[in-house]
């Protein structure tokens, strides 16, 4: 349940409570005055009995007991009644009631008391007084009623009070939530309005510093991702340079001296040692053959001068050329003209992994990559090769970057990175970069 409902609920079972609780008080204290105004009535009414038989005349007695007990019609607590015989010949009416619920009538209703008046002169006839609480319990709750509808006015206006005061408080609390889940998917220019009452609006404002300071992290993050990268490159292009410009010539060398060696080997009639000059020197194109395939994933060869998508077909052709069987199926059309030197780089680097995973790794026999952009730029690479397992241990513990290093490529571009089972045998690998944030890196 939310908040507000919560909020809700409690003031809604408080007023209930105690609203039942004013209900039992009240039907308490009209019970006690019920009992209170019979017994006063009774004794009232019985007083003027008791002083009007004293002056029962002896003459005209019938009429003037008539009258006696007409005089009580309208009554709306006692009836008086004349008895002879055991049987009532006249009986006073009483005063109309007030409609009354059932329930709270019998809440209320009391035993009726009476008194019976005799007297000599009365020739055996007697004069019953009795109460009758109807009249009474109509007038208290003609009071509850009124009072009961006073407390649901009360209890309506106090609801709706508490209906605003909540949705000041609901309001910028759920701009917050919307604002920590912006911050939660990253998006650290979230800001929050500081609206509301003053704690909520301390808290907006504690939100709004800390947004800030992550997204000053962030950036921070990004830049020394950036600058982790560039420095990665650098070292790469040194380790190429130098084993192109150290090791080129020297396995060069080697070559033309294992050539002389076996051509004056041959002319001197010496087999034995033209054989292992001719061993050396194959060996040395191999080394050669190895260091240019090194070469070839150190360096992203035709990345800035020709574009993504031409450097990846030459990274496929490269692939197939080394690994007979091994067939690609490129879909890259949206990557002709490129989507920036860091996004094309971080993409290119991917690729060479995740073909490195697939292929050496996985044992793939056919691998798909697919490249599509519009809000972002998504990189699908697919393999029918050993599963996700195999693929997950070769990023890890294989040559190239890894997962991790991956994962460090997209980090400036606040990209995404997914390895997940491919359906029907395999692996596949996706990643995601904004394509907004690949072109601010520029």
């Amino acid at each position: 349940m939310s908040l507000r409902g919560q909020f809700y609920l409690s003031v809604m079972l408080a007023l209930l409570v105690a609203l039942s609780l004013l209900a039992a008080v009240a039907c308490w204290h009209a019970r006690r005055s019920v009992e209170n105004e019979m017994a006063m009535a009774l004794q009232a009414a019985d007083r003027i009995v008791d002083n009007a038989l004293i002056s029962l005349p002896e003459a005209g007695a019938d009429a003037y007991l008539e009258r006696l007990v007409r005089s009580f019609d309208g009554n709306r607590h006692v009836r008086v009644s004349l008895i002879e015989g055991g049987r009532t010949i006249l009986t006073s009416r009483l005063a109309p009631t007030d409609a009354v619920p059932g329930w709270y009538r019998r809440l209320l209703e009391i035993p009726a008391n009476s008194r019976l008046d005799t007297a000599p002169r009365l020739g055996g006839r007697a004069l019953l007084v009795a109460t009758d609480a109807h009249g009474e319990i109509g007038e208290d709750w003609v009071q509850f009623r009124d009072g009961a509808a006073l407390l649901a006015l009360f209890s309506f206006l106090m609801m709706g009070l508490v209906h605003l005061a909540m949705g000041r408080i609901a309001g910028p609390l759920a701009r917050l939530a919307r604002g920590f889940e912006a911050v939660g998917g990253g998006d650290y220019d979230a800001r929050v309005p500081l609206k509301g009452p003053r704690e909520v609006g301390a808290l907006a404002a504690a939100f709004n510093r800390m947004a800030g300071r992550l997204g000053s992290l962030e950036s921070d993050n990004r830049r020394l991702a950036r600058q982790t990268i560039a420095i990665q490159e650098e070292e790469r292009a040194d380790i190429a340079r130098d084993l192109h410009d150290e090791m080129g010539p020297f396995l060069f060398a080697m070559r033309v001296d294992a050539d002389a060696i076996t051509a004056a080997a041959e002319a001197g009639g010496h087999g034995a040692i033209a054989t292992r000059a001719r061993a050396l020197g194959e060996a040395a194109g191999h080394i050669q053959r190895h260091v240019r395939s090194i070469l070839k994933q150190l360096r992203s060869e035709g990345l800035a001068e020709t574009g993504l998508a031409p450097a990846l077909a030459s990274l496929a052709e490269f692939w197939q050329r080394r690994h007979d069987g091994v067939r690609l199926h490129l879909d890259i059309d949206a990557a002709r003209k490129g989507f920036g030197a860091d996004a094309d780089a971080a993409i290119f680097r991917l690729v060479q992994e995740g073909l490195t995973n697939a292929v050496r790794h996985g044992g793939a026999r056919n691998v798909w990559l697919s490249i599509r952009a519009d809000a972002h730029i998504c990189v699908v690479l697919e393999d029918d090769g050993a599963g996700l397992l195999v693929a997950e241990a070769g990023a890890d513990a294989g040559e190239g970057m890894g997962l991790k290093g991956m994962h460090e490529r997209l980090a400036p571009l606040a990209g995404s990175l997914m390895l997940a089972p491919r359906a029907g045998g395999g692996a596949r690998l996706e990643a995601q970069i904004p394509l907004t944030r690949a072109e601010a890196a520029e």
